[in-house]
């Protein structure tokens, strides 16, 4: 497909031609009415008619010109919306450039998006968790403050009954008076005997053992 500017060019071309052709069918008319003024009486009829064809061609002259210019007008309109064009497709692509750039930000701010959720799910859970722990804290927390409360009755009630005790044990120890001492009288030692030889058979040697059993009751 041709450009704009080289089909006018090729008219500005043609226009040149039909301008040249109109200048030499001028020039035509002129000698031909010069002959025909040469020829007197007998040329009138054709000096007329060169007069006409050098008048057409004094027309398709400034016809021819006024077209060029319009042509060369149009041409430097068409050249300006040449360039105009092509700014048109530089602008064009700096767009689908800019485009697929946002594009790609877009997708980054998708993704960081998609992780945020991700986190906030994440978050929601630990949330979720630590409201489950502080609600065992707190139930445990009851129980011990509840266990605490039942030990220091407890512990009152132990203190009381240990009360109770130990004045019933001082009123019956009053009312008992003092436990008699009882006093344990050591016996002198017994002097040793002397140790009878066996003189022969018999109960002889017998009675120093008898007499110690004596001693001994």
């Amino acid at each position: 497909m041709r450009t704009p500017w080289v089909v006018t060019r090729q008219i500005t071309q043609i226009i040149g031609v039909i301008d040249e052709i109109a200048f030499q069918t001028n020039l035509l008319a002129l000698n031909a009415g010069v002959e025909a003024a040469r020829a007197g009486d007998a040329g009138r009829g054709f000096a007329v008619v060169a007069s006409e064809v050098r008048a057409l061609a004094q027309r398709s002259a400034e016809a021819a010109r006024e077209i060029k210019a319009l042509i060369s007008t149009s041409g430097a309109q068409v050249e300006q919306g040449v360039t105009f064009v092509d700014q048109t497709g530089e602008a064009l692509i700096r767009i689908v450039d800019q485009v697929a750039e946002i594009d790609g930000i877009v997708g980054e701010i998708a993704a960081s998006a998609q992780e945020q959720a991700s986190g906030l799910d994440q978050v929601n859970t630990a949330i979720n968790q630590m409201d489950q722990v502080t609600q065992q804290n707190a139930a445990m927390v009851e129980e011990s403050t509840a266990a605490s409360h039942t030990l220091s009755q407890e512990t009152a009630e132990l203190a009381r009954l240990i009360g109770e005790f130990r004045l019933e044990a001082g009123a019956e120890t009053a009312r008992r008076g003092p436990a008699p001492v009882v006093r344990m009288e050591r016996r002198p030692a017994a002097a040793p005997q002397p140790m009878l030889k066996p003189v022969g058979r018999g109960g002889a040697a017998r009675r120093p053992e008898a007499e110690a059993d004596w001693a001994e009751f």
